[in-house]
């Protein structure tokens, strides 16, 4: 899209009323202007934290795109809107998207300070600004640069005491199957040598599995939260038979009475291995209602092909925006899933787990040790509003 930039036409536009955007910077000071368009009601914008993050190489926190999430009234699917911000050459384009049927858009930036949207060319285009200094401030953040935050001295996430159990009768939760190096949380299921040459048998099933431990850490010591942004950067597994999670859980426990009064499981996203039917990617809550029985609400992304299949080839991040009405998931920048209605009114722990259950096991199709990969974590409180 070309964006009209200032002109003695649109000076001229501007002193016949037309309400313009012009920039901070003077035209004296060699700093080149930001684009030009009528600001309009139609669009609305807000810069959401640094969600975006996809490639194969580990990278600070801080170096994530921001997201802008953007609405345009009445816009047909389709409709192109650009995002333009400045960088030490000036003002260019940084990204391009289109519209869905009900008008939403989100766009992307890695430049920080004031951003436009803009739809339309020339004397057409309408627009507002934003800036990513109105963006929710970080309130916890892990890089994974210190071994002691796991299982450490000065620990953040403990290993959870799980397994041998429930849905898990042959893996457990091990402090053996987490490790911290060159700035990675590594999460792996591998064979407990323990219990070499012990083998777990299912009912009903005459096959035989080696027992496993999973890595499987949570912050419910240390760490909550109650409404805001919740975002992992992860490189899953590959194999079939265990999946790759980040989720949260209620302090204290989940309590009868629905989501607000006793809390919510938050699965922020699960992947449950290349090749799987259903696509591999998940993501839900669930609560117990009045009578403790368990509802629970979303489930497999769909067109999960759209998003994606390098899950486990490269890092991308995983989010939740959760307020009171609604859980907005998205990876990277990228929508994926809403559930609206009453959400947790509980603070909430972080989980970060591989995990290879009894159900899983028959679709084992790999070699152990799988792993599954943590650049960072990160959590932006806001509150209720």
């Amino acid at each position: 899209m070309a964006l009209m930039r200032t002109t003695p036409r649109a000076l001229a536009a501007a002193l016949a009323g037309a309400l313009l955007v012009t920039g901070c910077s003077s035209a004296d000071d060699g700093d080149p202007a930001p684009p030009s368009y009528e600001k309009s009601d139609s669009v609305r914008a807000q810069v959401l934290p640094q969600l975006a993050a996809n490639g194969e190489d580990v990278e600070s926190a801080d170096d994530a795109a921001w997201v802008v999430d953007a609405t345009i009234a009445d816009a047909e699917e389709g409709t192109t809107v650009t995002l333009v911000a400045k960088d030490d050459d000036g003002w260019s384009d940084v990204d391009e998207q289109e519209t869905d049927a009900k008008g939403r858009v989100s766009l992307t930036s890695r430049d920080s300070g004031d951003l436009h949207v803009v739809v339309g060319d020339g004397d057409d285009a309408i627009g507002t600004k934003v800036s990513t200094g109105d963006a929710p401030e970080a309130t916890f953040t892990d890089e994974f640069d210190d071994e002691e935050r796991v299982d450490g001295s000065d620990a953040v996430w403990m290993t959870r005491d799980q397994g041998y159990t429930g849905v898990r009768t042959c893996s457990k939760a091990s402090a053996d199957a987490a490790e911290v190096a060159d700035g990675v949380l590594k999460l792996s299921v591998m064979e407990d040598p323990d219990r070499e040459g012990d083998e777990c048998q299912l009912p009903g099933r005459r096959k035989k599995y080696a027992y496993r431990l999973n890595g499987h850490v949570g912050t419910e010591h240390s760490f909550a939260f109650t409404y805001g942004f919740a975002a992992a950067r992860i490189k899953t597994q590959s194999g079939r038979g265990q999946h790759a999670a980040f989720w949260m859980q209620a302090v204290g426990g989940q309590g009868t009475g629905g989501p607000k009064k006793g809390g919510a499981e938050i699965d922020v996203i699960e992947y449950f291995g290349d090749d799987h039917p259903e696509g591999g990617l998940t993501s839900f809550t669930y609560f117990l209602d009045e009578d403790g029985k368990k509802q629970t609400v979303g489930g497999w992304l769909p067109n999960a092909d759209e998003l994606g299949d390098d899950w486990a080839e490269k890092y991308h991040v995983f989010s939740v925006e959760w307020t009171p009405d609604e859980y907005v998931f998205r990876i990277d920048d990228k929508v994926t899933q809403r559930l609206k209605g009453e959400t947790s009114g509980k603070p909430e722990f972080l989980i970060l787990s591989l995990l290879s259950s009894d159900y899983e096991l028959p679709r084992f199709d790999g070699e152990l040790p799988q792993t599954m990969e943590v650049d960072w974590a990160r959590v932006w409180q806001t509150g209720p509003q």
